[in-house]
Order: C-alpha cells, then sequence, then structure tokens
C-alpha cells in the first residue's frame, strides 16, 4: 500500500504517518526509487500497537522504547500507565464531586463566591481522605493495638456501654460502628428486645462488622448511612450513638441536625470523643522528631473534642453532660508506637519509607536511654436530650 492508502485504511492522517517516519518509530517496509513509501500488512499491526500504547497515554519516546525491548518489560511499563490512569481517573471523579457541590449550592443560594468554592473543595478532599483511611478496619486495628498497653484497664468499650442507659424496648442507631467492638465486646449483655441499627458510611467497614458479630446473638440491622443525610423519619430512634466519628463528618452541624431531626422527644443521644490532651507525649515526640511533618496533633479531633465540642452541641442539644475516661499508655515497644502514627489520615502518607525507618529508631533510642514511654489517654461521652 502506498501511504495515503495505508494512511486511509489505518485512519491516521499522511502527515502522522510521515512524522513517525521521521522518528524511527514506523518506517516503511519500501522505500521506491521515486520517493514512494510502501507499508505492508506487519507495519500495519506494528501501527495498531503505536495507536494502542498512544491511547493509554505514552509519549512517542516511551512507545518507540517498548516496542524495541522485550514483552516483559512492556507489561510492567503497562501496569505503571495503568494505576496513573486509575489516578487521573480518582482525581476526574473528586472534581465532578466539587461540581455537582457547587451546582447544588448555587441552585440553593442563587450564587457561589470563591470562599464558598474553596470551602466546597475542602470538603470534598477531606471526604476522600476519610474514606480511603476507612475502607476497612485494618488501620483503626493498628491503633487499637497501641490502647492494649493502657494501664487502666477499664476498657472503652465496656465503660462506654455501661454509662449508656438502654430501654428495655426501643429502637437504636449507632452511626459509624467502626469494628462493632461496643457489641461484640457486651455482647453477653445486649438485651434481644432492642431494635438495634448499626451503620457506617464505608461499605467495607460495615462488611467487617457484619463478619465480626455473626456469632454474636443478636438481629442487627446493617446499613450504609451519612451521617449528614440520615434516611429515616423524624423521631425514629430512642438512642442514638455516634463515637469518636463526629469530628470526620465534613458538615458536623448537619449531622448534628440530623441526629436531633431523628431521635425522639424523649431520646438520648450518645457522642463520644477524645481530650486535646490525649496523646500529648507522644504528639511532642512527634514534634520533636520532625516538627515540619505536622504530625504532632490528633488529626482531626480538633474539629470536634471534649473541650469545644459542648458549644456545638448546645445549638442542638437543652440537656448536656459529659463523663470523661483517663488513663495511660505505658509502652516499652517502638512498633505499636510507629504504626500508631503511621496509620493516621495525615501519618499513612507522611509516614513511609526511610521517614518511617527514621522515627522508629527514634522512638527505640528514646526507650533505650527511658525505659519506656508514658502517654495519657482521655476520652469522654457527652449525653444529650432534645
Amino acid at each position: 500500500m502506498k501511504i495515503s492508502e495505508f494512511a486511509s485504511k489505518a485512519g491516521v492522517t499522511v502527515k502522522t504517518l510521515l512524522h513517525y517516519d521521521k522518528i524511527g518509530l514506523l518506517k516503511p517496509s519500501q522505500k521506491l526509487d521515486s520517493g514512494y513509501r510502501i507499508y505492508n500488512e506487519e507495519d500495519f499491526l506494528r501501527l495498531q500497537q503505536i495507536i494502542t500504547l498512544k491511547f493509554i497515554g505514552l509519549s512517542l519516546n516511551e512507545i518507540k522504547e517498548i516496542l524495541s525491548e522485550k514483552e516483559e518489560n512492556l507489561e510492567k511499563i503497562i501496569s505503571i500507565q495503568k494505576k496513573a490512569l486509575e489516578e487521573k481517573k480518582r482525581h476526574i471523579e473528586e472534581v465532578i464531586t466539587v461540581f455537582n457541590k457547587a451546582e447544588n449550592q448555587i441552585r440553593k443560594e442563587g450564587f457561589l463566591g470563591t470562599q464558598e468554592l474553596i470551602d466546597i473543595i475542602k470538603i470534598t478532599n477531606m471526604e476522600v481522605k476519610v474514606k480511603e483511611q476507612y475502607i476497612t478496619d485494618e488501620k483503626l486495628n493498628l491503633r487499637f493495638n497501641l490502647h492494649s498497653y493502657n494501664t487502666n484497664k477499664t476498657g472503652w468499650d465496656r465503660w462506654f456501654f455501661n454509662e449508656i442507659s438502654l430501654p428495655s424496648r426501643g429502637k437504636v442507631l449507632e452511626l459509624g460502628c467502626g469494628t462493632g467492638n461496643l457489641w461484640y465486646k457486651n455482647r453477653h449483655n445486649i438485651n434481644s428486645n432492642l431494635d438495634i441499627t448499626l451503620s457506617d458510611f464505608s461499605k467495607g467497614m460495615l462488611k467487617n462488622t457484619k463478619e465480626k458479630l455473626h456469632e454474636v446473638n443478636h438481629n442487627f440491622i446493617y446499613r450504609q448511612i451519612d451521617a449528614q443525610d440520615i434516611p429515616y423519619e423524624d423521631e425514629s430512634f430512642d438512642v442514638i450513638i455516634a463515637r469518636h466519628m463526629l469530628y470526620l463528618v465534613p458538615d458536623i452541624d448537619k449531622a448534628l441536625s440530623e441526629i436531633k431531626r431523628v431521635l425522639k422527644k424523649d431520646g438520648t443521644c450518645y457522642i463520644s470523643t477524645n481530650s486535646c490532651e490525649a496523646m500529648k507525649e507522644l504528639n511532642e515526640l512527634v514534634e520533636k522528631f520532625d516538627p515540619k511533618l505536622g504530625l504532632h496533633d490528633n488529626g482531626m479531633c480538633y474539629r470536634f473534642d471534649l473541650e469545644n465540642g459542648k458549644p456545638l452541641l448546645k445549638k442542638y442539644f437543652r440537656r448536656i453532660n459529659m463523663k470523661i475516661l483517663q488513663g495511660k499508655i505505658i509502652v516499652d515497644r517502638a512498633e505499636p508506637v510507629v504504626q500508631y502514627k503511621a496509620s493516621t489520615i495525615k501519618g499513612s502518607s507522611l509516614l513511609v519509607g526511610n521517614t518511617k525507618r527514621e522515627f522508629k529508631k527514634y522512638i527505640e533510642d528514646y526507650i533505650k536511654s527511658n525505659g519506656s514511654i508514658s502517654i495519657t489517654t482521655k476520652a469522654g461521652i457527652f449525653k444529650v436530650k432534645k
């Protein structure tokens, strides 16, 4: 085939074929004395390879290199490119989510200012990070491991269960049930007359919880729920439980408004969170190790903690009481400490590779000099009524 016929059959331009010939990517099988370029079926197959690799985002130089290499190298490069495309796809989905929220805001308010758009982007970015963090219970379990070294042997789940008042009959909703530990650790004390719905925004987390509670003798209801949009009618529940999750919700006010709406008139909501004083010794160690990392705090807890939570709750609830559980972690091993920080939302991307190894060495040296690390734990429950 001459170049014009070949271009037509292949669905490319003559100019493209001339360029491929010039850079040595696709040379015709023959060049006649008259200057005509002649292409055959083998050239057509090579061109299809070029088009395919170009479609997945590779440059012409990368394609030239790939087509001259062995098949296993081609597979490796395609795998890398596939991951890059998946990342692009995820990013595009995030941008579309931002546009949808902005569009809804414009419909609702009639306008959208720059600051509102910035806020929407921040919230969307936060939602993405939280969803990535809680796809499964793996990272939660790594953090629970450090708490197993607490000298206060009053377990958090048992203490919490004893602090709440469950009716003899009625409907209970737990938002952000996480690993289901509250019900697993207290499985012998669950009233069979209670209608208990366990919910989480993460499908994976909910699946893990369902598997964990499979042998618990209670007919739990499992439902994927966003606390900002609870899919139940007004005054549906006698008790609502939200343990260490409210600070992860993008719009805390919206979540509290929804909780108030679906809580019965005489119902009670139990909301737990940390104190800003919790883990202070560990945070100080991280700051001394490298203040630029930005891991010397309790992550998103600052958005709703024991110290600032009450003013937020007062906007929605008339009666607010608080109970606190304090303890002290004494640990003489570096691994649980490093895993704790490395499993947090920020830590999972910052405390990796050499940085993680250096941090572990830093903690090991501290333990060698001091014998152990002592870390304050302080958390509590807000008991609120409408």
